[in-house]
């Protein structure tokens, strides 16, 4: 497992992919501390400041590190066949079984500090805004890249079973990028269309349950999308008022923190916890029967 965990961490670092996106990340946000800085967007409290980097390291950030997760997962077994090494590892006196768990753990390690390098820009940013950094902002900062990495690892997993099912790389590369976009873009817009569609049939009802509509839709119809599940837990870090739908300018939200949100929402964090040794395991499955020729 160890000599599949360095060949695998030191082929991740040297590719361009994920260098590309970390300094895309870095060009989308960095300009907008500056922005908010120059228009006077300051003082924070750590409550709004933790608010401000969860959106900031779930949204854009979470997104684009969703994509390397895939792309690095749907390339993992096909590419390493095509260019022959696959079959030099094997020729070792090494298990199937412990070569990719080793390569595995490498893609887990590459995505922490994919994530520690988003939220150290997004940290950084708050405390260049003038917020203090304080034990509460620390403790949530590592229970979000917990969830996060988690979220990561499940698209490594489906990765690896696009890996194993298309043996040309360029194809699952081709495939992952259609199933980024169905995943990420298509399937939620739909379900949220469909809870807009409801509450606009329910004109009375409140924020409290509008959220807990949103809730109930995105874990029945989004199990399979761990973004969205991550959603769901990081959406109750705040309480929200109990408001009537449309009456926005009356909402309120009370700061609880992302241990409060991962209590109150374990079947979310169950659901990617299941799905990701659900991928994982056909994925080695697939991998400990496939022909390497």
């Amino acid at each position: 497992m160890w000599w599949g965990f360095q060949l695998e961490f030191k082929q991740s670092l040297r590719t361009k992919k994920l260098w590309v996106i970390l300094g895309t990340m870095a060009l989308l946000y960095i300009p907008v501390f500056y922005i908010m800085k120059s228009a006077g967007v300051q003082d924070f409290t750590t409550e709004e400041a933790m608010s401000f980097l969860i959106q900031f390291v779930t949204g854009m950030a979470g997104f684009f590190i969703g994509i390397l997760a895939l792309l690095m997962g749907a390339t993992a077994i096909n590419s390493e066949i095509e260019k022959g090494t696959l079959r030099v590892a094997m020729s070792k006196p090494i298990k199937r079984l412990s070569y990719i768990g080793g390569k595995f753990f490498a893609h887990a390690v590459v995505l922490l500090i994919a994530l520690l390098i988003s939220t150290l820009i997004g940290v950084l940013g708050v405390v260049y805004l003038g917020v203090p950094l304080s034990g509460q902002l620390v403790t949530d900062v590592l229970l979000l890249n917990m969830l996060l990495l988690l979220a990561m690892l499940q698209l490594v997993a489906l990765g690896y079973i696009l890996s194993t099912v298309i043996k040309s790389s360029s194809s699952a590369l081709g495939a992952a990028l259609v199933l980024v976009f169905v995943m990420f873009l298509i399937v939620p817009n739909i379900v949220g269309y469909m809870v807009f569609k409801e509450a606009m049939d329910n004109p009375d009802m409140s924020m409290t349950e509008l959220k807990q509509l949103q809730k109930d839709y995105t874990t029945k119809y989004l199990f399979y999308v761990p973004t969205s599940q991550v959603g769901v837990i990081t959406g109750d870090v705040g309480t929200v008022s109990d408001g009537r739908f449309g009456d926005y300018g009356d909402v309120n939200t009370e700061y609880k923190g992302m241990a409060y949100a991962i209590s109150n929402n374990l079947v979310n964090f169950a659901i990617i916890v299941v799905m990701t040794l659900l991928y994982l395991g056909i994925g080695f499955y697939r991998f400990s029967r496939m022909d390497l020729r």
